[in-house]
Formats: structure tokens, sequence, C-alpha cells
């Protein structure tokens, strides 16, 4: 693949195309509805070679145009999305590192706002693992982006500490929040906050601050929905999802305090399950130590890393049935496809839309859409809002 000029993400985005069959699959939705809301919606679609008349005209579809008609389909009402006002909190969180979270909160984040969410993701992991896989390389510096043929969109130039510090330190003078969100699929695409080493800021001044430290981005979320964070308005979005370090932290406590569901992928291996249980002892504390205020979020324990008729992955599955009324109906398989994914800075999900390891997390964000339409309708009538 040859460098091409003046691209806004590391990813080759504006190549990535795909054939009606792969589009409709990303949409959710058949072929024949796929070309009905073509005619409908006027949007085009380029094609094959058109400049040779003795070419069939395929259509083929870039990634900014399949978001743009997720939109469209939103927009008259034909996808399943939330009544209420106030977005619903997913923390995807697992205390163990190499479960497969990372890969959880990009592949939900892109099928989430395929289907007609919209959503925002938020990198709170210093590792940055999160923000390279949507296409954004954090160590990137600015002299070095004409190198790569990038713009200066492709440029972390800050991160959720830069948004959410002053709210700590209690200080009026702002950023504008708009100017550090990214849009790696163009506007109609999921919004994303990235992170990077400096995002450990964010730590040190929760750390060193008065009040009840745990519920920072709790105050945060309110004040953003009241017009207090510069160029935010999380109201905007029905999602916002946080993607977490795997450690104990104040950073990932306040994630976890606010949270409506959190989603714990455990890799079936008996180290998840610890951090599993160290989790829901997270959970139950911050329950006790804020009762009214921490009202408990709706655990979702996904299994990642299944492989049938494995003596450790038996057991593990019989583990796990204390937890049947927590766990996902779905499982994730173990792919090479996951890690492959990873070196074009994309999302699988985007890459290979009708591979059998998309199509697990396909399932798993479809039955993750009705829980967020759930809880919606409750923080509309007053129930369950932190």
């Amino acid at each position: 693949m040859t460098e091409k000029s003046h691209r806004d993400t590391y990813a080759y985005v504006d190549e990535t195309v795909h054939r009606l069959r792969a589009t409709a699959a990303l949409l959710g939705i058949s072929e024949n509805t796929l070309r009905t809301t073509l005619v409908e919606s006027k949007i085009e679609v380029k094609r094959v070679s058109p400049t040779k008349p003795k070419t069939p005209a395929i259509r083929i579809f870039d990634l900014p145009t399949i978001f743009r008609i997720a939109e469209y389909r939103r927009n008259r009402h034909l996808t399943k999305k939330p009544e209420g006002k106030m977005p619903v909190v997913i923390s995807v969180q697992i205390i163990k590192g190499g479960t497969g979270k990372t890969t959880t909160s990009s592949e939900l984040t892109v099928l989430l706002q395929l289907m007609g969410l919209k959503v925002l993701g938020i990198d709170i992991d210093i590792q940055a693992n999160y923000t390279q896989l949507m296409g954004y390389e954090a160590d990137l510096e600015k002299k070095d982006a004409e190198k790569y043929g990038l713009t200066k969109k492709a440029i972390v130039d800050g991160t959720f500490a830069t948004i959410c510090g002053p709210v700590v330190e209690k200080n009026l003078s702002q950023v504008d929040a708009s100017a550090i969100i990214k849009y790696p699929f163009g506007p109609c695409g999921p919004a994303i906050i990235p992170s990077d080493t400096f995002c450990s800021d964010l730590e040190f001044a929760i750390s060193k601050s008065s009040g009840k430290r745990e519920l920072v981005f709790q105050k945060f979320l309110r004040e953003s929905i009241s017009g207090k964070i510069l160029g935010l308005n999380v109201g905007d979005f029905d999602v916002i999802l946080f993607d977490c370090p795997p450690s104990i932290s104040f950073v990932s406590t306040n994630a976890l305090a606010c949270a409506d569901i959190v989603i714990a992928p455990v890799k079936m291996e008996s180290f998840s399950v610890k951090g599993l249980s160290r989790l829901m002892s997270e959970i139950n504390t911050l329950c006790d130590e804020y009762p009214g205020e921490v009202s408990g979020p709706e655990l979702i324990i996904l299994p990642t890393y299944y492989t049938k008729n494995l003596p450790r992955v038996d057991r593990m599955s019989k583990t796990l049935m204390k937890f049947h009324a927590l766990t996902s109906p779905i499982a994730i398989g173990q792919s090479e496809e996951f890690p492959k994914s990873t070196c074009n800075y994309m999302p699988l999900t985007v890459q290979r839309p009708t591979s059998p390891a998309v199509n697990e997390y396909r399932v798993f964000a479809d039955f993750l859409r009705d829980k967020i339409i759930e809880i919606s309708k409750k923080k509309k009538t007053g129930e369950g809002i932190s």
C-alpha cells in the first residue's frame, strides 16, 4: 500500500471500501433495504471504474459514507435508539490485562454507532491502546506528521485529562473540548477523546483534590449537560463509553461510579476470575460509601478467548456458572484476526464486517443495545440517575 498524503488518521480510512453485501452487514440490514435506502436518501456512492463504460458499475462504499447512511437511518427513525436525553454510560473494565478489554471497547464503539446510536468513546488508559485502535498514535509529534502524510487532525493534542482537569481543580478557564475530540470515520461516525501518557495528570489531580474524589466524573457529566464544559455536551450522545485501565485507580473508580453498565471481558482462565472478583468488590464498596449517589451499575460479564473442548475453558465455564445471571448470552471466541487488525489502526468490524469473529461482537452489541434502551427509559422517568 502506498503512502497517501493528507490523511486525518493513521488508518487508511478512505481506502477501506466495501461492496454492497459487506456494507449491508455493517449496517445490520438486508441488501434490498440498503438499495432502497440509497434511493430515498440520495446519498452518492462511488463506482468501480466509472470512466470505463464496459466495466460493471459496482458500488463501493467507503467508511465515511457507510456511517452517513447509518445516521440517515437514525434520523428517519429506522433504527432502535434511546428515548431519553441523558446518555447511558458504559465502563469497559476488568482488573486484569490481556482479556480483550480494548478490543471490546473499540468494536462496540463502531457497532453501536452503525446501529444508529451516537457514541462518544473516552480513553482513560495511559497505554492509549484504544486510541491507537481508533486510528491515532499518541506519540506522534507535529513535526513528524508531514513525513507520514498526516494532517494536524491526526495529532493527539489533548486528552480527557485536559478537559476534565479544570473540573477537578475548580478552574473556570477551560480548553475547548471540540479541539480535542476526534472523528476517525468522519462527522457521522463515533466521536473519540484520545489518551496519551499525559492522561496520568488526571489521576494525580484527583488524588490531590478534596471532597468526593470518586465522584469527579459524575460531576463532569452533570456540568457538561448543563453547558459548563466548553465544546462538549455529553447530552448530544446516546452512549458514553469509557475504556479503562486494567488496575485500581481514582480514574478507573470514577468510571465505575458514573457507569450505568459495566462490561467485564473475562478471558477464559483462572486469573481473570480473580480480577472479576476484585472488580465486583470495588462496585460494592462504592455503593456502600455513596448510598443514593452510586446506585450500582448493571454488570455484564463477557467471556472472551473462548475455545471449545479445552479443559481450561471447561473449568472456567463451570466457575462462571455462579455468575450466570450476569453473564452475556454470547461469548467471544479466540481469533488471530483481532491482533492483526491493530496493524491497520482500525477495529476489525470495519475491516472485515462478515468475519465470524465480528459477528460474535455484533450479536453482543445487539444484546447491549436493548440494555441501553431499557436503561435510557428509566433515566427518562427519573429512575436510576446517579
